[in-house]
């Protein structure tokens, strides 16, 4: 849905939206954004979306006639420069990454080395900060055009990919426009992500800190990562703020429960749905299977663990991994499918895991799933770090669950345990604060937002319009 050549209502404010992650695309990403872009259209904000062509990733065309029919939509090509340079320099698959199968001479293993190591640099350096940044230039020629037909009031940008921050910083200053950075998951505090050379890192961090420093406003989707970042940057602490992922409630009211074919009634459906990577790795879960096998046989018999929307981990395929761990008879692997559907599955359940991950930056993120196991209003199993911002959340919420540490697969079997055996739960609390969690509250707070630095990018050029025109021009120099 690209219409370039439509100018906005003169009457409605707009905004110019810088996501990679947008229909039909479908991440995890897409829905925040998705969900803005239909929010704020209603409290009165046009949107003009600037995306990628979605080449290579999963499509959901059902989301597509979600997006508001006021929403300017570009779709802008992108391409993997690793591929460029190979066809560039004429190299076969692979060349970047290749190691030789022999050499002869320590000389020659020096130089086999060095030319490896080097060809490993340039294949990071050509995904700093990220694989998308083939993107960039596609995406800032179509985000000037787009802007100066539609004159939006202010740029939204949101990562990752964080080279989404970097079209809205080329395009914020050439065109003088306020911006927001909005990040989903964080940049340098990123647990999951490294770079393995120094001159990258500082690289990396360069990039970082100019987008920190030329943005108006710095938005973090949890707590903690904002309080690590305020830590380690201190310049923002008074520029950022926190906007929670959330859940559209009125989309889940007329979900039909669809059970599992392979799930007999009589067994008991225990549910994740999501990516597994990292720190955040399935094996904790087969081990508690096998745990709760050893203790009970029969109650094993009665669990089916699903793994929704992920086949693998680290490169091995679930069912894999399952089988090594004895447990494979019990495990369920299903493939992406529709998000519509994947609801209606995750509806269908007995109970829905929340795997969180430990360690170092285990407790900056929120696996987004989370807003729509509220949704649900599912029993819940959490796996969380223990300084997790879920485990708030949950609370809040007056979830049905039950919280575990991220590793402590005793404890997990034992939740599977009293899960599969226990009656029904009911309490006049339960799921009573899933409300303040809607994603209507998410857009307002992003609303005030966007209107607090309109206010202050006018006030500022009121100012410089009330100096004398020696000190304009010296206040633009500097």
């Amino acid at each position: 849905m690209t219409r370039p050549d439509e100018s906005r209502s003169p009457q409605r404010p707009s905004w110019l939206c810088v996501a990679y992650a947008f229909p039909p695309i479908s991440r995890s990403g897409t829905h925040r954004t998705l969900s803005f872009v239909r929010h704020l259209d209603r409290l009165g904000w046009d949107a003009t979306v600037i995306t990628a062509q979605p080449d290579g990733e999963p499509i959901d065309e059902a989301l597509t006639k979600l997006i508001p029919s006021s929403t300017s939509v570009t779709r802008a090509p992108w391409s993997d420069l690793i591929d460029v340079v190979k066809q560039t320099l004429h190299l076969p698959s692979r060349e970047l990454a290749r190691t030789p199968r022999s050499v002869e001479t320590q000389s020659a293993v020096a130089a086999a080395n060095e030319r490896r190591g080097l060809r490993e640099w340039v294949s990071r350096l050509l995904m700093t900060p990220d694989s998308r940044i083939g993107w960039i230039r596609s995406g800032v020629r179509a985000a000037i055009a787009a802007a100066r037909l539609r004159r939006p009031d202010v740029i939204y940008s949101t990562s990752p990919y964080m080279s989404a921050h970097l079209i809205a910083l080329r395009v914020s200053r050439r065109l003088g426009l306020p911006w927001v950075a909005d990040f989903r998951d964080p940049w340098r505090d990123n647990p999951f992500r490294t770079l393995g050379f120094k001159s990258l890192e500082r690289w990396d961090a360069w990039l970082e800190r100019r987008v920190l420093h030329r943005a108006s406003h710095i938005i973090c989707n949890t707590p903690t990562m904002r309080q690590a970042l305020v830590r380690r940057c201190s310049f923002v602490a008074n520029k950022c703020s926190t906007i929670l992922n959330g859940v559209d409630l009125e989309a889940f009211a007329d979900i039909t429960p669809l059970r599992l074919a392979t799930a007999r009634t009589n067994r008991f459906v225990l549910m994740h749905c999501g990516q597994f990577y990292g720190r955040r790795s399935p094996d904790v879960w087969f081990a508690a299977l096998k745990i709760l096998r050893e203790r009970s046989p029969a109650t094993a018999a009665r669990v089916k663990l699903v793994l929704l929307g992920c086949e693998h981990y680290d490169g091995r395929p679930l069912t894999e991994l399952a089988g090594a761990a004895g447990v494979a008879d019990c495990v369920d692997v299903i493939p992406p499918v529709p998000h519509d559907q994947a609801l209606r599955y995750m509806a269908g359940s007995d109970a829905l895991i929340l795997a969180g991950a430990d360690g170092h930056g285990g407790d900056l993120q929120i696996p987004n799933k989370l807003f729509e196991y509220l949704g649900l209003k599912r029993p819940i199993l959490a796996a969380l770090a223990e300084q997790s911002p879920a485990v708030n959340i949950l609370r809040e919420a007056g979830a049905d669950v039950m919280i575990c540490q991220a590793q402590d697969s005793q404890k997990i079997a034992d939740a599977m345990t009293h899960l599969a055996t226990r009656g029904r739960t009911a309490g006049s609390d339960l799921w009573s604060g899933v409300a303040r969690f809607d994603r209507s509250h998410r857009a307002a707070e992003l609303l005030e937002v966007f209107r607090r630095v309109t206010r202050e990018a006018g006030a500022a050029r009121a100012t410089i319009e009330r100096q004398p025109r020696g000190s304009v021009v010296k206040a633009l120099s500097t």
